[in-house]
């Protein structure tokens, strides 16, 4: 990938404000220039933006009113004060600290968060073909229908994917510093915060805090929410977190901390170069069921982009709410799709989690049991065989995964299908390269504690990867309140996290390989690329 170098960025504040970008790349047009003008940069009004704390509900306890807040951006809502929709562009968020030394000097807590705007009535683009970059969420168009669940059901012809059109979008969701520059707990009411709307990214320097502390600061209402997004199995075969023996508001380390901005625009800084998928389907997950979810997400996706005629492609099951429910033959266990017709359903029950008898029950998802679900799925006459799936990943002990490597298979046949190791911990190049040739991936993070304890993890499907002012970004797709309440559907988010290898558990500044997320201690240890295999049909 080349790194687009920006030969000249002029910012001029007070009266005026100008930006401007010299490209020189012929891919992008040689001295083609970019000018955002001031009244580009506006400040978003209080309806398309909500600020949250965040009560972690999860397997090792509840964190109630963390400083860990959430900042979340309403697409269907992004207007400016005259009602005219904005975007696609970049949302960033300068807040004033409580307790701040310098109450007149924000903080930097929300850095560039990517919004592609309101969604546009229109019908679905059909994809024709591989890889690229299909950046049609750019535009507000989603490459998938957003039916929701009863849509599947009644479509009527399983192929259709036409007829709908597209006005609802999930929200982008980005993790902040509620309280920045103290440990604390206890609810937050409120914050004082300016929100900026750019076309372009705003560069990380100090011209740009002082730039938005012209504008008058709001007072937004803070509001709770639970997250209880969880159920991956560590790498090393761990499936069950216990308590933190510190206290509990440091059970899953600090929240991401504000960006501390530059004095000046660094030389070496790179054109902002991004690729995004879909951003859908996003159903609603089962309790800890993330792992069998995240693989039906990015199965359903390939669907979504290569059953298109002249191409072929598709999973037998409907993409619908379900489980692999536990039960009994005598001494046996047995694990059933509920309903059978589900594809999540299957693949659940070929992973064999434990104590799963409804949407609210049910254990962890081993990382074997990813391996055999997924594959034990894809590979079962009984399901309904899919060989058209070629796997890759990054991550684990294991240069094979997969049938007869390193993992029990539980006497799920996995009919010979196996993923080759193509690098020992994941890289943000790897999954950029991986999406932009329109494969689909997901990721498994752990979290831990600040004395480095692993306290759990979670797997979610990448729909996009992003490099804005040197930084890495991921943008990722769950469900943040796993169960039976269709939150989804009500709630449904996107998140973007900055990655980047920033300490290893427990020690902080002291690199391991490894992705942090967000510049926490949470750390990305395997990533796992579908490709897609479509017949081309000839008429």
């Amino acid at each position: 990938m080349k790194n687009i170098q920006i030969l000249f960025f002029a910012l001029t504040f007070g009266a005026g404000f100008s930006s401007a970008v010299d490209a020189r790349d012929d891919s992008y047009g040689s001295g083609s220039h970019a000018s955002v003008p001031k009244s580009s940069i506006i400040s978003l009004p209080r309806g398309a933006t909500a600020f949250e704390q965040v009560t972690f509900d999860l397997e090792i306890g509840t964190i109630a009113q963390s400083d860990w807040g959430q900042f979340r951006v309403r697409l269907d809502q992004l207007l400016d004060r005259y009602g005219k929709p904005v975007g696609p562009g970049y949302v960033n968020v300068f807040l004033y600290p409580e307790n701040g030394s310098n109450a007149a000097t924000p903080v930097w807590s929300v850095d560039n968060l990517y919004v592609a705007g309101p969604a546009v009535k229109t019908h679905k683009k059909k994809v024709h073909g591989g890889g690229g970059y299909h950046t049609w969420a750019d535009h507000g168009v989603r490459e998938s229908d957003d039916w929701g669940y009863e849509g599947w059901r009644n479509s009527g012809r399983r192929g259709d994917h036409s007829a709908p059109s597209v006005d609802r979008r999930a929200d982008t969701t980005m993790y902040f510093d509620l309280r920045p520059g103290m440990d604390g707990e206890g609810p937050v009411q409120h914050v004082r915060a300016t929100v900026l709307f750019s076309p372009q990214p705003l560069p990380n320097i100090t011209d740009v805090v002082q730039f938005a502390a012209q504008f008058s600061a709001q007072m937004y209402p803070v509001r709770n929410i639970i997250v209880n997004a969880e159920g991956a199995g560590h790498v090393d075969g761990r499936v069950n977190p216990v308590s933190s023996t510190i206290p509990n508001t440091l059970s899953l380390g600090r929240p991401p901390q504000p960006v501390l901005p530059a004095p000046s625009v660094p030389d070496d800084l790179s054109f902002p170069v991004q690729v995004i998928q879909a951003d859908q389907p996003n159903l609603d997950s089962a309790r800890n069921q993330c792992i069998p979810m995240a693989n039906a997400n990015a199965l359903q996706y390939l669907e979504d982009r290569y059953d298109n005629l002249p191409l072929a492609w598709r999973v037998p099951q409907l993409h619908i709410r379900g489980i692999g429910q536990i039960g009994s033959a005598g001494d046996v266990l047995i694990w059933t799709p509920v309903p059978e017709n589900s594809l999540v359903a299957n693949i659940d029950s070929y992973g064999r989690r434990d104590n799963v008898y409804d949407l609210d029950t049910g254990a962890y998802t081993s990382f074997c049991g990813l391996v055999r679900g997924l594959f034990g799925y894809l590979t079962d006459p009984d399901s309904g065989p899919l060989d058209g799936v070629h796997f890759r990943h990054q991550g684990s002990q294991s240069m094979v995964v997969g049938d007869n490597a390193d993992c029990d298979d539980g006497t799920v046949s996995m009919g010979g299908l196996t993923s080759q190791r193509e690098g020992d911990f994941p890289t943000w190049e790897w999954i950029f390269n991986e999406l932009s040739q329109g494969r689909a991936v997901t990721i498994l993070f752990s979290w831990y504690d600040m004395n480095g304890e692993w306290k759990g993890g979670h797997s979610v499907r990448v729909y996009g990867a992003a490099l804005i002012n040197n930084r890495h970004y991921l943008m990722t797709l769950d469900d943040a309140s796993q169960g039976d309440n269709f939150s989804n559907v009500s709630d449904p988010r996107t998140q973007q996290w900055e990655v980047a290898d920033t300490g290893q558990p427990g020690l902080d500044g002291v690199p391991d390989g490894r992705l942090n997320m967000n510049g926490m201690s949470w750390e990305i240890d395997f990533a796992l690329s579908f490709e897609a295999k479509p017949t081309l049909l000839i008429p």
